[in-house]
């Protein structure tokens, strides 16, 4: 008895699943026949492309996934689908084989009746072409009278006949069982629904985590690096104050200011405007020779001459009176100075400018005295703070220079190939040229 039952069970579920593969085969052979009939007669490329795979494809196939595949038809496209909305319904996937004929009739009826003024489909779906399309209906689902000709829709006709599809009346306990079965694929489909629903907002309450994270994680590291570039200002700060540049320059003060003293005094005691002058003229006297003193003769005695030898004359050359030459002006020295990274426009921090290499130094300007609104620059920086730049040359490096390769994390250094060029521009230096780099 048990397995009686068993069979009875399989035979049914057999035939329930066959009845619904027969029905929505025998809808989609419609909906391929009329899309035919459509096609055949517009005279465009791509719709004469999708009339030959209809052609091509056997009884049963999609024409909603060729019309797509093609393209360019889509309105077409949508008529078909409403066209075979027909096989979608619970009812209809349970009814017998001349239910669902009737169902079908009924249903190119409807279709016809509401797009017969559409020359796209009224001319198309003649009497003729619809009598082909039932005849091959009745072929895969028998009607339920032989007898009575295939029923076709005319044109004059379409809006006062009705259909045998109209009178056929649905078993009730068919009808119970389909109501059944729709409200369990409601609720299946409510639960599918419901678990898609969750997973999305799963999805986005673990992405929102992600970005917390993420987002506290970076707070922390920009936090940190403001903090170490504090520091790194107050160190230089109190290394400027240390260092104290202007004691140089007062010792310099200083030596000139004893020269100058020295040099007065020396002009007061030679009481002359010209000192140099009267220096010369001291020499030439110490060199002139000292006139011989000329013995002298007692009364009485006889008064010997001395020979004397004559000396060759010596013509004293007038030496010429050189004015000292002034002082020629000191070259003009060029200005040497430090910044670190500009901004990602190239601007570069008037208020960080050093006089020193420092730990936030990153190019080294060179100004000459004699153009000093532009100025070459290279990548100068501590080689301990190298590492640093690599690992953030996006705004540190690239908004001044260029590189000759790609970056890779086995670069551990900065080699300049050519330097860069800067304007002072308002006040503020602004890089004009890039300098090329290579990472190596």
């Amino acid at each position: 008895m048990l397995r009686l039952s068993c069979i009875s069970l399989f035979a049914l579920l057999t035939s329930t699943s066959f009845a619904q593969n027969v029905n929505q085969s025998a809808v989609d052979t419609m909906t391929k026949d009329v899309a035919i009939a459509v096609f055949a007669k517009i005279n465009q490329p791509k719709a004469q492309e999708i009339y030959t795979q209809l052609r091509n494809c056997g009884d049963g196939c999609d024409p909603q996934t060729i019309i797509r595949t093609v393209g360019s038809w889509d309105q077409v496209g949508a008529k078909m689908q409403e066209l075979s909305e027909l096989k979608n319904t619970a009812a209809f996937a349970t009814m017998s084989p001349e239910e669902a004929n009737a169902a079908i009739r009924k249903q190119l009826v409807t279709f016809y009746t509401r797009y017969k003024t559409d020359n796209n489909y009224g001319k198309p779906l003649s009497s003729a072409i619809q009598a082909q399309i039932l005849v091959k209906i009745d072929r895969m689902l028998p009607p339920a009278i032989a007898t009575e000709p295939a029923s076709t829709v005319s044109d004059s006709s379409a809006d006062t006949q009705t259909t045998p599809a109209d009178e056929t009346d649905i078993d009730p306990a068919a009808f119970h069982q389909s109501q059944l079965e729709s409200r369990t694929k409601e609720a299946e489909a409510k639960q599918l629904w419901m678990m898609i629903v969750g997973g999305v907002v799963g999805l986005l309450v673990g992405a929102g985590a992600i970005y917390l994270l993420l987002y506290r994680a970076a707070q922390a590291e920009i936090k940190a690096l403001l903090d170490e570039n504090n520091q790194l200002t107050n160190s230089l700060e109190s290394a400027r104050r240390a260092a104290k540049p202007g004691n140089e320059a007062n010792s310099v003060r200083v030596d000139y200011r004893q020269k100058a003293d020295a040099y007065d005094k020396l002009v007061t005691e030679l009481d002359t405007d010209n000192p140099l002058l009267a220096i010369r003229q001291l020499k030439q006297q110490l060199t002139k020779p000292t006139p011989k003193s000329v013995p002298i003769s007692r009364s009485g005695e006889p008064k010997i001459e001395p020979t004397t030898t004559p000396e060759p004359i010596q013509i004293q050359q007038q030496i010429p009176v050189i004015q000292a030459p002034e002082p020629a002006p000191m070259p003009p020295r060029s200005e040497v100075f430090y910044f670190p990274p500009p901004d990602p426009n190239g601007q570069f921090d008037l208020s960080q400018k050093s006089d020193i290499l420092s730990p936030e130094s990153a190019y080294r300007f060179s100004v000459s005295a004699d153009n000093p609104s532009v100025a070459s620059f290279r990548f100068e920086a501590e080689p301990g703070r190298v590492a640093r730049f690599l690992t953030y040359r996006n705004y540190m490096i690239e908004p001044a220079c260029e590189s000759e390769n790609s970056y890779t994390t086995t670069h551990t250094r900065i080699a300049m190939r050519r330097d860069g060029q800067a304007i002072l521009d308002n006040g503020v230096w602004r890089v004009k040229t890039k300098a090329l780099i290579r990472y190596e």
